[in-house]
């Protein structure tokens, strides 16, 4: 069954490329024969011509009637059943009879021209073919993980995500590119190569077929083989190699207590043994056994003199022009017939990773039907985590029986040797993640109850460059909000602690930024983040923090991210910066999928090791 790059059920189409791409491969797929067919009428005109004028060069009394010979022999010529009348072909049937050859030849150059630029402009075409599926993959994918995100969660699919792009799609270009290279051209192609070899000398091409067929056949068994005896004989190579090595250092010490010559006999037996499997490991190579070389060159040197029989019998009348034909026809269909082979073996590759895909694409984003709650303009009590379960992309545990409580008013960290985790967890309090089992409550109303836009009307995410959009600093402040002209900004800088780096800048606040902004300071972008949850004022601020600067600017920053907690509302915070752990009111440990200890950051130091541990790895040079 052939490969289906873009099933309706997927939503993909058929880029116009890859019709381009057909089209070109069915004008190659007809155009080589006809080439190679071509050539063989080019050989025997030559070889004709070579004839005449050696005719000629002899002067001799029957020159007369063996010019008339070479005349007639001119005006066609024929390989097999297909006979090329000189006389009716443009440009070179108005030539001399000298320069027929030579015109042949001109018209079989541009021929290889025309098709040297058709298989350029094929190739161009099947990369083109996959570029366009990738690029609708990657769309579909982008709109597809927003829709159901809400429900699973963005972390809880990042790792499916990742390895969609860092693994499948790679392989998915390289199999669409091999694929387009082969369909239909080298399908269509190998049958017209067959076939015209069969009408030169059909009993010849059953015989080739065979040859193939058998050396195909000794290069599987021999690729099996040396896979089979690879690994044992590797195992035993690195065990010589490790005593050789302990043999090595320590015979200087066994000579100290023992015969030096029995030592040096035994250097030399383990030696020996790591030579021997050497050999063997870099000789199993199946590309450089001699038994697939080796029934190559008696099965080719067979072909070529049973070949040069038939040339020699008069009766087969095989020329050397039908000779040069069979011989490319059936070379060109034995590679052709490899290029299909290993397309095929990519396209199995990439099969069960694009289906992957395509069953994450299959999954249906359900709409909560049954959320119709609303929230208080701020929460009372905070929000809380009963035995909650989420699963990843995958199907997978991603979080287990988690059981937390964020209190309003609180700043609390929450770490994770896994940083996934931690992420999954926060993010099901800005609205992406539905669990499976458990409840995730916001004061007394489960999430399950309320929709998506009533908890993004709650919560603010605040990444760790703040994010910037393009537009002045103050558009960034308002972003997704009403201005209120009565709200005083400098006011709202100064909490965010960004006021004085703001003001210092020639335009102030109508300063352009940009997303990619190099000119501000991870830590001010930051702080800019935490100066829309003073405007906004929400329940929730979900905070990760940039990497650790100077001491001084953290600092500032840290005061910021309190300063935001003391607007009565949850901050979640994902750290990275020990002052941070050092301020909150709790910190949560996450481990293998569960919530391992709950306390404050010099409770943990003392009784949790893991805390200890993954406090050493992140921030052993401050730790005092």
């Amino acid at each position: 069954m052939l490969p289906n790059f873009w099933p309706t059920a997927s939503g993909l189409k058929v880029p116009g490329a890859a019709w381009i791409a057909g089209l070109l491969a069915v004008g190659l797929a007809l155009l080589l024969p006809c080439l190679v067919l071509l050539g063989g009428f080019a050989i025997d005109l030559m070889g004709w011509e070579h004839q005449r004028i050696e005719q000629i060069s002899m002067q001799q009394a029957g020159s007369a009637s063996a010019d008339l010979r070479g005349q007639s022999a001119s005006e066609y010529t024929s390989i097999g059943p297909f006979r090329w009348k000189l006389s009716e072909t443009p440009w070179v049937g108005t030539l001399p009879a000298p320069q027929k050859a030579l015109g042949a030849i001109v018209l079989l150059g541009a021929g290889l021209i025309l098709m040297s630029l058709l298989h350029w402009f094929h190739r161009r075409a099947g990369v083109q073919t996959a570029l366009d599926t990738e690029q609708q993959l990657h769309e579909r994918l982008f709109h597809h993980s927003g829709a159901i995100a809400l429900e699973r969660g963005l972390s809880a699919q990042s790792e499916l995500l990742r390895s969609f792009h860092d693994q499948t799609f790679p392989v998915m270009r390289s199999a669409i590119v091999q694929w387009q290279q082969v369909y239909p051209k080298h399908f269509l192609q190998v049958v017209l190569l067959l076939v015209l070899a069969g009408l030169i000398h059909p009993w010849l091409t059953i015989a080739a077929l065979l040859a193939a067929w058998i050396v195909r056949n000794i290069y599987r068994w021999q690729q099996v083989s040396s896979t089979t005896g690879r690994w044992v004989q590797q195992q035993r190579w690195a065990e010589a190699q490790q005593e050789l090595s302990s043999i090595s250092q320590t015979a200087p010490l066994m000579a100290t207590i023992h015969d030096s010559q029995e030592t040096l006999d035994n250097y030399r037996s383990n030696l020996a043994a790591y030579r021997s499997a050497g050999g063997i490991v870099l000789g199993c190579d199946k590309a450089k056994s001699p038994w697939v070389s080796l029934a190559i060159s008696l099965l080719g040197t067979g072909l070529i003199l049973l070949l040069a029989l038939g040339m020699l019998d008069p009766s087969k009348h095989l020329s050397l022009g039908a000779g040069f034909v069979w011989t490319a026809s059936i070379c060109a269909a034995i590679y052709t017939g490899y290029r299909i082979a290993a397309a095929w073996k990519s396209v199995a590759k990439a099969n069960p990773k694009l289906e992957e895909i395509f069953r994450f694409l299959a999954i249906e984003s359900k709409p909560n039907s049954s959320a119709n709650r609303e929230l208080s303009s701020k929460l009372t009590r905070g929000v809380s985590a009963e035995h909650v379960t989420l699963q990843s992309g995958s199907n997978q545990k991603l979080l287990e029986d988690v059981s937390a409580f964020f209190k309003t008013g609180q700043l609390t960290a929450i770490i994770s040797p896994d940083p996934l985790l931690a992420k999954a967890l926060v993010e099901m309090a800005l609205g992406f993640g539905k669990p499976v089992s458990g409840r995730l409550m916001f004061d007394d109303v489960d999430s399950n109850d309320l929709t998506s836009a009533t908890i993004r009307e709650h919560s603010l995410w605040i990444a760790s460059n703040g994010p910037l959009v393009t537009g002045t600093i103050e558009d960034n402040l308002w972003l997704g909000l009403q201005r209120d002209a009565t709200i005083d900004m400098r006011e709202i800088t100064r909490l965010a602690r960004v006021s004085d780096a703001i003001f210092e800048l020639p335009d102030g606040l109508q300063t352009l930024v940009s997303s990619n902004e190099q000119r501000l300071s991870p830590d001010l972008m930051f702080r800019l983040g935490i100066a829309r949850a003073f405007l906004k004022k929400p329940s929730i601020v979900v905070a990760e923090e940039p990497a650790p600067g100077q001491p001084g600017i953290e600092a500032e920053t840290t005061r910021a991210l309190l300063e935001a907690r003391n607007q009565s509302c949850v901050v979640l915070v994902l750290p990275a910066r020990l002052s941070t752990l050092r301020a909150a009111d709790q910190v949560v440990v996450l481990h293998h999928r569960k919530v391992a200890d709950v306390g404050t950051h010099n409770e943990l130091l003392e009784r949790s090791e893991l805390y200890r541990h993954w406090n050493y790895m992140h921030f052993a040079p401050a730790i005092r």
